[in-house]
């Protein structure tokens, strides 16, 4: 079997957000699945989703954290309805690439002066 790499969607290309609960969650076959209390699975796509609410009464697998991280969708652990958030994962890992470019057009002053000259054009 030949392993194709995953790239991210964009998040403008994306669903905003689904909330699950009650259920497990699970990689099966590479594919991010809900698993329900009678035993059907509902397959997710994960890749397609900016942010998964997980509600009470979900349990995930390392897997299927893994596989979020990978394809950029953040997972977020709230309480019934969304009400409360108790944690956040952070799709990608901790990249610092995009905050040290963005601090090399601050320090760099023929950068900086292109940043000011562009966003007074847009404005």
């Amino acid at each position: 079997m030949t392993f194709v790499p995953l790239s991210p969607i964009p998040l403008k290309d994306r669903t905003s957000m689904i909330f699950l609960q009650y259920g497990q969650i699970d990689v099966l076959d590479g594919a991010f699945v809900l698993i329900d209390k009678t035993g059907i699975r509902t397959h997710i796509p994960v890749g397609s989703v900016a942010c998964i609410m997980l509600e009470p009464g979900t349990r995930v697998s390392h897997a299927a954290v893994h596989l979020a991280a990978t394809v950029g969708t953040l997972l977020v652990w709230v309480g019934e309805a969304g009400v409360r958030v108790y944690s956040s994962g952070q799709p990608g890992g901790a990249r610092a690439d995009k905050l040290l470019y963005q601090a090399k057009l601050a320090l760099t002053e023929d950068l900086r002066l292109k940043v000011v000259r562009k966003m007074y054009e847009l404005r």
